[in-house]
This record gives structure tokens, C-alpha cells and sequence, in this order.
């Protein structure tokens, strides 16, 4: 059996309270207003046929008792609304204060949920780098992670732009960098209003990729996203930001024509998936405009 909501309940009986003291203006104002043929002249009505002239004495004669009765009615629906609507209004705030304190306890908890990296932790996160296959030229160094090849410039990349990132936004879309949420991790999470968060993802490479890095990059992202709208409730979209290292490189288009290529094949995985690219030493250059607008979209 399905228990009463009492939050709905004391609000429809502040509801009916306060529609009670409306009507004890409005019901005498509109029997006031209505003629109820008192109007009429006595050489009219002595025209009419005899039930007629009957129906309307007797009318006549209803309006003249009820008249002396609307005054105390109107005063009996307006203590009987205001004793409803305060009785509804008291045990309305009760009853959301203890919701309003359980939400809070609500926040908090999965605020803390959501923790700070560890320098150990983002070192090895940044470890993360894309596995070069067909697009590397001859004789170059594959992008393979390896025990021997240090993280470091992924490393410095995500934390120069998520440098930029910070100064230029405004205060009110504040920016955590390196988040953990149980078993997830976050590059950053933008907060652009109260309820949109945009979740950044920054991936750093060199030579080369391949197509399934990109979709894989794209899939766990969209995850990430799903994850922390489900445990936050909160309008969540991603945004992938592939950082290449050669300037007026062609991986930047062969970036996008992969992801747009995706997104059309997968639209209602990767909808909330956006790709954008940057050359590495435009990181340092770009104007706050242009970051506000690669973050926002």
C-alpha cells in the first residue's frame, strides 16, 4: 500500500485554505453584483404567466433571507481558511525542513565522494597516452606507454591548459582538476551554471593515433559523464580536448573527421561528447574569449 506523501498534503490543505479566503471575498461580491430579477418592475411581472410570477417571488424572497446570512459566511470561510492555510503552511515547513536537511546530507556525502587525486595518482593517470600505429612516420618513436617513458609532458600539457582554463573563467564556474569519484577520474569538471557541469577530458600526442583510440577515448567519456550526472543529478556534458604537439599538424583534422565520423555512427552514445583540438603552443596564446568559448561550446 502506498504511503501518503505528507508534503502534498499539507500543501493542498494550505491550497484549499487559501482558496477558502479568496472566496469569502469573491462569493459575496458576486451574489452582490447579481440582480435576481429585484429589478424588475411589478407591472412586468404581473404580465407573466402565474408560475412565472411565483418563481420569481420566490426567488425574490431566497435573495432577501440569504442576504443577512453572507456576511457570516464570508466571515466563516475566511477564519476557516486562515486556521487551514496556517495549519497547512506550519506543518508544510516542518515537514521540509527534515527533506531540506536530508538533501543537504545528500550533498554532502557525495561531495565527498568526490576527492582530490593524489600527485601519485595523476602521475599515473597522465601515463594514459595514445598508441601510434599507421600514422607514425619512419624511424620515429612509437607513443606506446612503457615503463621507461615519462609522463611528464602529458603531464605539464593538462596542467598548463587547465591553467588557462582557470584564469579565464569566470568566478562562478569554478574548476576542479584531477577529481576522483569512487573508481573514475575526471581531468576536470567545469561548473558552468548550478545545474550544468561540463566534464574535460585532455589527451596529449605527437606522432600519431588510431581510429580506435579515438572511439575509446569518446565511449569512456561519454561513461564518465553518465556516471557523474547519475550520482550528482545534475545536467552533465563531455568535452574531449586532444592537445597536439606539432603545430599546424594534419592529426588535427584527422581528429575531427574521425570524431564526426563517430559521432554520426554512435549519435545516441557520444550526443553529449564534444572534440575539440589545440596545437601545444597555442595553449599559451589564446585569448580568455577563445577558452570561455572551447569550454562552453
Amino acid at each position: 500500500m502506498a504511503q501518503i506523501e505528507y508534503g502534498d498534503y499539507y500543501k493542498f490543505t494550505a491550497s484549499a485554505g487559501i482558496t477558502l479566503i479568496a472566496g469569502s471575498v469573491v462569493v459575496p461580491w458576486m451574489f452582490l453584483r447579481e440582480p435576481f430579477d429585484l429589478a424588475t418592475e411589478a407591472t412586468k411581472i404581473a404580465l407573466l404567466t402565474p408560475d412565472a410570477q411565483n418563481i420569481i417571488h420566490i426567488r425574490q424572497h431566497l435573495v432577501a433571507v440569504a442576504i443577512h446570512y453572507v456576511p457570516y459566511a464570508s466571515g466563516v470561510m475566511a477564519a476557516a481558511g486562515a486556521a487551514l492555510t496556517l495549519y497547512g503552511l506550519c506543518s508544510w515547513h516542518s515537514r521540509q525542513s527534515i527533506r531540506d536537511k536530508g538533501e543537504e546530507l545528500d550533498v554532502l556525502k557525495k561531495d565527498k565522494e568526490l576527492q582530490t587525486m593524489t600527485p601519485q595518482e595523476i602521475a599515473a593517470k597522465a601515463k594514459d597516452v595514445p598508441e601510434v600505429v599507421d600514422e607514425v612516420e619512419p624511424g620515429t618513436v612509437s607513443l606506446q606507454a612503457s615503463a621507461s617513458m615519462p609522463a611528464t609532458p602529458a603531464l605539464a600539457v593538462e596542467q598548463a591548459l587547465l591553467g588557462r582554463i582557470s584564469a579565464c573563467l569566470s568566478p562562478s564556474m569554478q574548476v576542479l582538476s584531477n577529481q576522483r569519484l569512487r573508481n573514475v577520474e575526471f581531468d576536470a569538471i567545469v561548473k558552468l551554471s548550478e545545474t550544468r557541469r561540463a566534464i574535460v577530458e585532455i589527451k596529449y600526442i605527437r606522432k600519431g593515433f588510431n581510429r580506435g583510440w579515438v572511439q575509446e577515448t569518446m565511449v569512456n567519456l561519454s561513461l564518465k559523464v553518465a556516471v557523474y550526472g547519475q550520482t550528482f543529478e545534475e545536467s552533465v556534458s563531455g568535452l574531449l580536448i586532444v592537445v597536439i604537439a606539432t603545430s599546424n599538424s594534419p592529426l588535427s583534422r584527422r581528429v575531427m573527421t574521425i570524431s564526426d565520423e563517430l559521432k554520426g555512427s554512435h549519435q545516441s552514445q557520444l550526443e553529449n561528447v564534444r572534440v575539440q583540438t589545440l596545437y601545444e603552443a597555442d595553449i599559451s596564446e589564446m585569448s580568455c574569449d577563445s577558452i570561455r568559448k572551447l569550454i562552453v561550446g
